[in-house]
């Protein structure tokens, strides 16, 4: 089963987002500094089911970059990738039977970690390709944002994932095609780079690790099947209480918040799902939430966004939330406070 795929709103795991965080902190930059304005919510980044947009992810590598001003700092993020930043996911595929099982159980059960790829994993006599598909809708190579977002994750992802599995086959080292031009910055990083892999190609059509078919058979060293079927049927769990609750609560909190129209009522979030107000009602009764409590979610989630602005007086604040007076928002203000 797969997360339904709605183009604006692509989301990855917060568990990347945190790891991030924890590297720029070398620069002396807060988590407050850094999230700022990127729409990441920094009080559930301990909360394993946290997930950001995609467009937020690409807001923080964006100011990670312009506030280490280092264009490599994925290459710092990616050698402290652990199993554990991947979550169940990651758990599930350290204990998997052989490297194929892994590959197997990455495959089924990536969207729980991201919703903008698709992995694909083909055998040609002895060499075993593994291709990371985007979603043409996720990124645009001609984007500078998101060519940056795209170097900046193959470095972190890749590297990161190649270091993790020589702690199971020691001998691991992949070849890799990249879809981007050679970034000159790499040359800082050469050592690195013709350590994790035997060869890279780039302005390849696809971005693919390449390795030999004899590694897919090996053992794993923390291997245990029994608990790994286990470890799958909760991923499946996880993965279709996941597309469900996609389906309609992340839904309605992105469409409440509308950039151009500000906060949006019922009405209209119901009239965009080309839903009725009661049929949206109910759908939200289901999940035992009310659109009341997803609205002043949004709302405080904003507020408290824009006090971090010191150009805003919180005057400004209340009238673009639309409370009808300073005093309510007053009131408000100092509930999210206790």
């Amino acid at each position: 089963m797969s997360i339904p795929r709605h183009h604006n709103q692509h989301f990855i795991s917060s568990s990347y987002a945190h790891l991030i965080s924890e590297v720029v902190s070398r620069w002396d930059i807060s988590i407050e500094e850094l999230f700022w304005g990127t729409g990441v919510e920094i009080e559930k980044l301990n909360d394993l089911n946290y997930k950001i947009s995609l467009s937020s992810f690409k807001k923080v590598i964006t100011r990670t970059i312009e506030l280490t001003q280092e264009q490599g700092i994925g290459f710092y993020a990616g050698s402290q990738l652990k199993i554990s930043s991947h979550g169940l996911l990651g758990f599930t595929v350290a204990i998997s039977k052989n490297a194929l099982e892994a590959i197997e159980t990455i495959n089924q059960f990536v969207s729980l970690q991201c919703s903008f790829v698709e992995l694909n994993f083909t055998i040609e006599q002895e060499r075993a390709y593994y291709h990371i598909i985007y979603d043409s809708a996720a990124i645009n190579f001609n984007d500078r944002v998101d060519l940056q977002a795209y170097e900046f994750s193959c470095v972190f992802f890749l590297t990161g994932f190649v270091h993790l599995v020589r702690f199971f086959i020691p001998g691991f080292k992949p070849s890799i095609d990249l879809q981007c031009k050679y970034p000159q910055y790499f040359s800082r990083f050469n050592e690195i780079l013709t350590a994790t892999f035997e060869e890279i190609r780039y302005e390849q059509p696809r971005t693919c690790l390449i390795t030999s078919t004899k590694l897919l058979d090996m053992p794993l060293s923390m291997s245990d099947p029994l608990t790994s079927e286990k470890f799958k049927l909760l991923c499946q769990k996880e993965l279709d209480d996941l597309a469900t609750t996609q389906d309609i609560l992340y839904r309605v909190k992105q469409l409440i918040d509308d950039e151009v129209e500000g906060l949006l009522s019922i009405d209209q979030v119901a009239k965009k799902l080309n839903l009725t107000k009661r049929t949206l009602q109910r759908m939200l009764q289901e999940k035992e939430v009310s659109f009341q409590l997803l609205y002043d979610d949004v709302r405080k989630t904003k507020a408290q966004k824009l006090l971090l602005n010191p150009f805003i007086t919180k005057d400004d604040v209340a009238k673009k939330l639309g409370y009808s007076s300073i005093s309510s928002f007053n009131r408000a203000y100092k509930r999210w406070a206790i």
